[in-house]
């Protein structure tokens, strides 16, 4: 396929990629349908979105490999496809191991190849902007279930799930032959027009470690623990926000369902504003910010939230911060290691996430259940996000000596 003219149109495609993969997060809406029409336990419900978040992590290796002798075109297109065709099969799941094949392995498999792929296109055309790019592609993830959750709502009260996954699926198909249009990454050694790189901006581009010679280096596995604290330490509380809010502030379900709807904005705020800005005033100055903001919030103010305006004001600081790890990461990686190798740089990286994942809403309901309330969590949490940033002072002393070496 023939280069676009305008940059700006594979950002564009990059970002809807990212945006109908970000369907996943509706997946709460068909916990209790899915319970009452097969007699699953909630246990076994969530199972397969761990599942699927596992197999995302997982996948992104394969999408950042599989760059190297597939166009990004083709793996959208195909990762596109099968991410519709696993939505599909599950509507015809009548048990559970179907269930956990079709959703959570095909459908996170998918999910992680067109993650990774769409995040190596939008960084690529960007160079001078990679925090903006990927602000703007994980953005369009994180802002997806505002639309994806009433409308899968609706489409389950109207007809049933089966009916809500097949409509989805054919709708997403659909979607990603639109989105992939112009999905294609630049040739190499493509830089903007008119666009002079700084000096130490040119010592870092010139830096394309490959995976195996990015594990050698202190600095990834700096980044790498700063990444596992930043995000356990914000899923401990996203992925139990409602729960938390009915708690904690005593919010009624649909308080709590606004509140829901509110952390997916701030997490759209942050990973588009800490990104742009990420790219004026350094990675690891915004990153370091998040971790701040986020120690100081969990540690003094969020137990002290016990009304809809105050919980709202703490779980909106939490989701802009969370945000904005997750869109400075990558800028971080391709600015240490290299845009040449960045799909699959990423990918190892991005396991960071991937225990997170795991770690992360675990912890907080093994807190929830020790103790009884959230209060532990809280401090948990905070402790670890002072912990990431201990990591991440150390990657900013080795990334000076990186630079002068």
């Amino acid at each position: 396929m023939a280069q676009p003219r305008n940059r700006v149109l594979p950002l564009v495609s990059a970002a809807l990629c990212c945006f109908i993969i970000g369907a996943f997060y509706m997946w709460s809406v068909f916990n209790a349908p899915l319970m009452a029409e097969h007699g699953w336990s909630a246990q076994e419900v969530s199972l397969a979105y761990s599942i699927y978040t596992f197999t995302l992590g997982m996948s992104t290796l394969a999408g950042g490999w599989l760059q190297r002798v597939v166009s990004s075109r083709v793996l959208l297109t195909a990762g596109g496809m099968g991410f519709a065709l696993a939505w599909i099969l599950t509507s015809f799941a009548t048990s559970l191991p179907m269930l956990y094949i079709c959703f959570g392995v095909l459908g996170g498999f998918c999910d992680g190849v067109v993650y990774n792929v769409s995040m190596s296109v939008a960084t690529k055309w960007y160079p001078d902007k990679k925090g903006l790019a990927n602000g703007i592609c994980i953005g369009c993830a994180g802002l997806a279930p505002l639309l994806f959750a009433p409308l899968g709502n609706a489409l389950i009260e109207a007809f049933d799930t089966s009916a809500c996954f097949r409509i989805c699926g054919v709708g997403f198909a659909l979607a990603f032959i639109v989105a992939t249009r112009f999905a294609v990454a630049p040739p190499e050694g493509w830089a903007p027009s008119g666009w002079t790189q700084s000096e130490e901006s040119s010592q870092r581009a010139s830096r394309d470690f490959t995976a195996k010679d990015m594990l050698k280096t202190p600095i990834f596995y700096m980044l790498w623990a700063a990444f596992v604290m930043a995000a356990t330490s914000g899923l401990m509380m996203t992925g139990h926000a409602a729960t938390i809010g009915q708690q904690l502030a005593g919010l009624s379900s649909s308080d709590a369902a606004v509140t829901v709807g509110l952390l997916a904005v701030a997490s759209f705020a942050g990973r588009l504003g800490l990104g742009a800005l990420s790219d004026k005033l350094g990675r690891f100055t915004m990153l370091g910010a998040s971790l701040a903001v986020t120690c100081v919030v969990m540690l003094v103010f969020f137990s002290s939230a016990h009304s809809f305006v105050s919980f709202s004001v703490v779980l909106f600081l939490v989701g802009v911060c969370f945000g904005g790890v997750m869109t400075v990461m990558p800028s971080i990686c391709g600015d240490m290691f290299g845009l040449k190798n960045f799909g699959f740089n990423y990918a190892v990286l991005f396991s960071g996430y991937t225990v997170a994942s795991f770690v992360g809403p675990s912890l907080a309901a093994t807190v929830v259940t020790a103790t009884g309330s959230y209060d532990l969590a809280f401090t948990v949490a905070g402790a670890l996000a002072a912990f990431g940033l201990v990591f991440l002072a150390v990657a900013v002393i080795l990334s000076k000596r990186m630079r002068a070496s």
